[in-house]
């Protein structure tokens, strides 16, 4: 049983984009997800994109923390930057920040204001900025933690970090977590390429050496500790409503992004068609009813045409919902790149109509039990 502990005068949480945070911050004071940054509470300012945590990492004003505990969590630089790529790379608030906007995962992490990235939030500047992180904002930064009561924990370590945070505050966590955030589509450590690796740990050699400095001291304060008895709940169908009151449902595994463009109304009514007429709550039944009503409006725009037959959801017939999602992308995507002189007209704009919604058949309960064409 979680004993809620909300972050109170003395206690501050520095919540790194990235790391866990909002899982840590969620489990931390009982909550469903995060809230907006303040002096307890340290993120991203929603309406500024800067972070509010400046003023702890500069050594020369920040004598007023003394008597505070600091918590704050730190992730490998190769797998922070995969994930964040991934994650933000189809949000435009954040990618209009960079002068030359990338086009992929290389020129995304070449870009001089992507690199450094914890470095640049812990001196309290806008993601992105354009204010290039440097050996002094380093120091400055190690100084900080030096002077400070400041406890890092690892992404890598999440239930270690958990235990070792216990024993500074006595918090007593939840036998069960769910994970917050989990990015939708993006490749694992083991699929990146030791090339790729090396170029973001050249780009981020800052980040990496704050990485390796906190963890040594890490190591040696969890030296003795165990992993407390903690079920992590990974379901990324969790993060889909989220997700989807950003992007469109298409956007983080689609490339072809005049085919989004084209149809971008369709799409931001059919999201919030399903989010807030029929308060569609549940994110493996949003998926599900997403699909299905997109490819039941292909068939009444283009009828039995070379397009639909392509998508049409019998090709696929799986059971994971997302996974349809991707494949119903991929094979648009190959669609109008095989078919490059020909496939113009399927751009015509759909125009979303209600009728078009797969509905769930709602029980008095308020539990669904199938799917079946309205």
């Amino acid at each position: 049983m979680n004993t809620t502990y909300n972050l109170n005068d003395k206690l501050i949480f520095v919540h790194i984009p990235k790391t866990g945070g909002t899982t840590f911050y969620s489990v931390l004071n009982n909550t469903y997800w995060n809230a907006e940054p303040n002096f307890n509470y340290r993120h991203i300012v929603e309406k500024t994109k800067s972070s509010n945590a400046g003023d702890i990492f500069n050594s020369s004003t920040n004598e007023k923390y003394k008597e505070h505990t600091i918590l704050m969590m730190l992730r490998h630089p190769v797998d922070k930057v995969i994930s964040e790529y991934y994650f933000f790379k189809e949000m435009e608030t954040l990618m209009r920040f960079i002068k030359k906007r990338p086009t992929d995962i290389i020129s995304f992490i070449k870009e001089k204001q992507t690199q450094n990235a914890t470095i640049n939030f812990l001196k309290g500047r806008r993601l992105y900025d354009n204010q290039i992180v440097n050996q002094n904002d380093l120091d400055d930064v190690i100084e900080s933690i030096e002077k400070l009561n400041i406890h890092v924990g690892f992404f890598e370590e999440y239930l270690i970090s958990l235990e070792y945070f216990s024993n500074i505050t006595n918090i007593k966590w939840n036998k069960n977590i769910e994970v917050k955030r989990i990015t939708l589509n993006r490749p694992k450590i083991n699929e990146i390429d030791e090339s790729l690796k090396d170029l973001i740990l050249e780009s981020n050699k800052l980040d990496f050496e704050l990485y390796n400095y906190c963890l040594k001291k890490f190591k040696q304060r969890t030296l003795n500790l165990t992993e407390p008895k903690i079920n992590l709940i990974k379901d990324r169908y969790n993060h889909i409503i989220r997700y989807t009151l950003n992007a469109c449902l298409f956007g983080f595994c689609m490339e072809n992004k005049k085919y989004l463009t084209q149809n971008f109304h369709f799409f931001k009514n059919l999201t919030f068609y399903l989010l807030k007429n029929k308060e569609i709550k549940d994110g493996r039944l949003f998926t599900n009813i997403w699909n299905h009503t997109f490819l039941k409006a292909v068939s009444i725009h283009f009828p039995e045409s070379d397009f639909y037959q392509k998508i049409h959801m019998d090709n696929f017939n799986l059971e994971d919902p997302l996974e349809d999602t991707m494949k119903i992308a991929s094979t648009i995507d190959l669609f109008f790149k095989e078919n490059a002189l020909t496939s113009h007209k399927y751009y015509t704009p759909m125009v979303f109509n209600e009728v078009f919604v797969i509905t769930p058949f709602i029980k008095k309960t308020g539990f669904f039990s199938k799917l079946f064409n309205k």
